[in-house]
């Protein structure tokens, strides 16, 4: 009897382990699919604590969840060891001999039937091997927690958590931006508008391709509801750009009016306030002095005193003009030459810096040639006063005006830039201010009211008159290049020359390659702050001083 106990009790246990087995896929399926929705709650909502925590939380709580349910659940609805026995007698085909033995009661075994039966059941069971009829193998339902395991995987690596609840502080945030944005570059197109006039009625064509350039531009800050005050910003730096650009090309007009001072010790006579004006860099008085000058010619109205006054006074400002011309090019020679020599000794950098002062007066190069242009109509204005021809004087007097009005125009466009450089630096400005919300204020240097002065009478915090107070604007951040360190390449030492090889040659780099590569690179900016620019008033005082300083005042 003990024999078949020992078969049903492996039997019994096979039959239970199989039952869990059964049970355990089905349990951790939804033990596995709470874990998935407990870890997906913070991907929905945040919630504050450590990420890491809560995962491993659910993840272990929820496979402990499920072997502790399948385990449960298989103790409660266990096989009994009976169910064992009949199990044997229906795999084995027993004909019900352990099951009937094993159910036999105490006093059935004492009879001979009993023995008869308990010992053919043993003899049975004996012969076969129960572990090999009750194998205990995985069903196809145990891969059911594959599913939800691979969700909770893409869960966990894929789908970042959510943030703290702010989206209205920051939708508020980012629309007062976007607002005041607008509101700037609403300000700044008044302002372009106006400026795009004053130039129309000078006849300031060649301003006008760059006008509707920026004002396509301003026009997109100032329509697009949803813009980025970091984006705004970087397209009026490229606007800024633009328009400095056009103001480096016509550099030279500025510098042109500085040598013009130089007109002085010129004698008296009819031409005295066209050399003033001249002297000023006051070209439009200087036209009007002319075409004066011009009207008298035809009409006859100057005595031949004044004329002899007048040949003088224009052979001086021709000689004036044409040492202009002299010295600007002996300008240029000098610095070749300089240059050279720096080059020669190794000196880069210094040969950088001078190489910015030759384009410098390279740009100038037009305006000289239109210095030297009136110099030899002033020449030939002379020499028609001489043989007495006024008709054929004034006639050269209308070409010098309108060689002036060219020059004029120049510079009206350059002082045009420079206003609308300044408009863009206060628009910058507003976009940022916190006081004024891109209106325009005082304290962010905004379009309107900029006349240095603050509150009664008080400081203001702009760049005009007067003393002011508060932080500077931030200077424009050269955004096109940057500093990085590169560690050399130690190369082999000197090379020894130890015999001749055989061949062809081969072609490398010539010496005039290496000239313009040194040329080339001499030509880089070396240093930045020499291209500092002033503000408007500033560089009129500077000017001013300058002038005053060469006149001896």
């Amino acid at each position: 009897m003990d024999k078949i106990q020992e078969h049903v009790a492996v039997a019994r246990r096979r039959m239970i382990a199989q039952q869990f087995l059964g049970i355990l896929g089905w349990s951790l399926f939804a033990a596995l699919v709470v874990v998935a929705v407990g870890l997906a709650v913070p991907k929905i909502w945040f919630l504050p604590g450590d990420d890491a925590v809560w995962t491993w939380s659910w993840l272990g709580g929820g496979v402990a969840a499920g072997l502790l349910v399948a385990a449960v659940w298989t103790y409660c609805v266990r096989r009994s060891g009976l169910d064992a026995a009949i199990e044997i007698d229906r795999r084995c085909q027993l004909k019900e001999r352990v099951s009937s033995a094993l159910s036999l009661s105490a006093e059935a075994l004492d009879t001979d039937a009993g023995r008869a039966l308990v010992q053919d059941a043993v003899r049975r069971v004996e012969r076969i091997d129960v572990r090999d009829r009750f194998a205990v193998r995985p069903q196809r339902r145990i891969l059911l927690p594959l599913l939800p395991a691979v969700a909770i995987g893409a869960l966990v690596c894929f789908v970042p958590n959510a943030v703290p609840e702010t989206p209205a502080v920051a939708a508020n945030s980012q629309n007062q931006q976007a607002q005041q944005v607008n509101r700037s570059a609403r300000k700044l197109q008044e302002q372009m508008e106006r400026a795009k006039k004053k130039a129309e009625e000078k006849g300031l064509e060649d301003a006008d391709v760059l006008f509707r350039q920026l004002q396509k531009g301003v026009d997109e800050l100032a329509s697009q509801a949803d813009v980025d005050r970091k984006k705004a910003l970087v397209k009026l730096n490229d606007l800024a750009k633009t328009l400095q650009d056009r103001r480096d090309q016509l550099g030279g007009v500025d510098k042109m009016r500085e040598q013009l001072n130089r007109l002085k010790d010129v004698a008296g006579g009819p031409a005295d306030k066209i050399a003033e004006a001249m002297k000023q860099g006051n070209l439009e008085k200087a036209m009007d002095e002319l075409r004066n000058l011009r009207e008298k010619l035809k009409d006859g109205h100057l005595t031949e005193e004044e004329k002899q006054q007048l040949i003088k006074q224009l052979e001086q400002i021709q000689q004036r003009l044409q040492e202009l011309k002299d010295s600007h090019e002996q300008a240029k020679r000098d610095l070749e030459e300089q240059i050279r020599q720096r080059q020669a000794a190794g000196d880069l950098e210094g040969a950088g810096q001078l190489q910015q002062q030759l384009d410098r007066l390279n740009r100038m190069n037009d305006q000289m040639d239109a210095l030297q242009k009136l110099a030899e109509q002033l020449g030939q204005c002379r020499e028609c006063l001489q043989r007495g021809d006024g008709q054929a004087a004034a006639a050269q007097l209308d070409q010098m005006a309108q060689g002036l009005q060219e020059l004029q125009s120049q510079m009206d466009q350059l002082e045009t830039l420079d206003q609308m450089l300044d408009e863009i630096a206060m628009a910058k400005q507003a976009m940022g201010c916190q006081q004024c919300n891109g209106e325009g204020c005082e304290a962010c240097l905004g379009q309107f009211g900029m006349n240095g002065k603050g509150d009664e009478g008080e400081p203001g915090m702009g760049l005009g008159e007067g003393r002011g107070k508060g932080e500077r604007p931030e200077s424009k951040t050269e955004t096109s290049v940057y500093e990085s360190r590169v560690k050399g390449n130690v190369q082999a030492g000197e090379a020894v020359r130890t015999g001749s090889a055989n061949g062809p040659n081969q072609a490398g780099n010539t010496l005039q390659d290496v000239k313009d590569q040194l040329k080339s690179s001499v030509s880089q900016d070396a240093d930045p702050l020499i291209d500092l620019r002033l503000p408007k008033k500033e560089r009129e005082h500077t000017r001013e001083y300058f002038r005053r300083y060469r006149e001896g005042q």
